[in-house]
């Protein structure tokens, strides 16, 4: 497979406008600097819908959007149109015009659904009406032919209601299809936009909420929460060698290893972006979710990866952690800049290890 430049890459190759060359800038406006050269240059407007999918791009939040994203500028195309459309494809993010559609959906199953129910009381009503005049028919002396009208009215009455309440149950059985389909889709809508498209475990805004819900459930519960935030070893590397395809392959199995080990045990596992993944470990400390993510670890780095084309060997691959616990009031951001903090640390004592944060 023939190499492409990632995001970063492609990020770093766009000019920086004038006023912004020779300046230093400060620690965390480097991608503002890049998203703004990225307006300037394709002419895209400043919305926020647009910095939102450029944010993720200049940061590989999604690596199968900046692909795209980096195809579409290589080729001149990167529209308005084709960026909100790829922002629908890769975050699972219903457009306005799709979130319309289903409310109104749900109006008009509403609707139906009010005016079967009113055409069966409406049956229901006439039905006592004839039961209640002929109660009173009977009251009153009555010859036999009269006896008889009345009992036909009656028995007309009656297969009338019957076959009313035959035709309300089929109604409200197709209603409660139509529901249900609903439901489900509306469900799909919700699991695709909180779940990474390429690797299958939650994304960066889905793995967010879990972490406030978690914090709020371990200060109730009076129990610890801990995170780890998880980086593959000399992933561009093995990028580079082996091409994104395989690359995108050892992402998922690296997520899919995670999410196989912690969720058995109640645990959460989303991607932060790029290779680096998160892993949430409710009513775990910081020193045993460390030596569970350690065995995590040792497990993955003990296995050989092997081409499926001709079984030749690409080597192993290894992760490097950092893993902090949940303070009280303390927001997610900063529960995972803690163990994001030990990460590094991971990282500068050489790597496929894990560290505890300290602080």
């Amino acid at each position: 497979m023939q190499y492409q430049p990632g995001p970063m890459q492609a990020a770093a190759e766009v000019a920086v406008p004038a006023d912004l060359a020779g300046q230093a800038p400060a620690p965390g406006l480097t991608w503002y600097d890049q998203i703004r050269a990225l307006l300037i240059r394709t002419g895209l407007p400043a919305e926020p819908a647009v910095y939102d999918v450029l944010w993720r791009y200049v940061r590989d939040d999604d690596h199968e959007l900046s692909l795209a994203i980096d195809k579409a500028i290589a080729n001149q195309s990167l529209t308005i149109s084709v960026l909100m459309a790829l922002r629908e494809t890769h975050l699972g993010q219903m457009s306005e015009a799709q979130v319309k559609l289903l409310i109104a959906e749900a109006h008009d199953q509403a609707e139906a659904l009010g005016l079967r129910i009113e055409s069966g009381q409406s049956d229901l009503a006439n039905y006592g009406r004839a039961i209640a005049v002929g109660g009173e028919q009977l009251a009153g002396p009555m010859d036999a032919a009269s006896l008889a009208a009345l009992l036909e009215q009656l028995g007309a009455a009656t297969a009338s209601i019957q076959a009313a309440n035959s035709r309300l149950l089929e109604e409200l059985d197709q209603a409660a299809s139509e529901s249900r389909a609903l439901a489900d889709r509306l469900t799909q809508a919700e699991r695709a936009a909180v779940t990474d498209a390429l690797t299958g475990v939650m994304n960066r805004r889905g793995i967010m909420a879990a972490i406030e819900k978690a914090q709020a459930e371990a200060v109730a519960a009076g129990v610890p929460l801990a995170l780890a935030v998880v980086d593959i070893d000399h992933f561009k590397r093995f990028n580079d060698r082996f091409g994104h395809a395989m690359g995108d392959d050892v992402l998922c199995f690296v997520a899919r290893h995670l999410a196989d080990r912690l969720e058995r045990d109640g645990g959460m596992v989303g991607r932060l972006g790029g290779e680096e993944f998160v892993g949430v470990m409710p009513g775990v400390g910081v020193q045993a979710a460390a030596g569970r993510i350690d065995r995590v670890r040792a497990d993955l780095a003990g296995q050989v990866l092997r081409s499926a084309v001709d079984g030749s060997s690409m080597g192993r691959i290894s992760f490097s952690a950092g893993v902090a616990e949940h303070r009280a009031g303390q927001p997610a951001d900063q529960l995972i800049g803690r163990a994001d903090g030990a990460l590094y640390t991971a990282k500068r004592l050489g790597r496929d290890r894990v560290v505890p944060d300290r602080g």
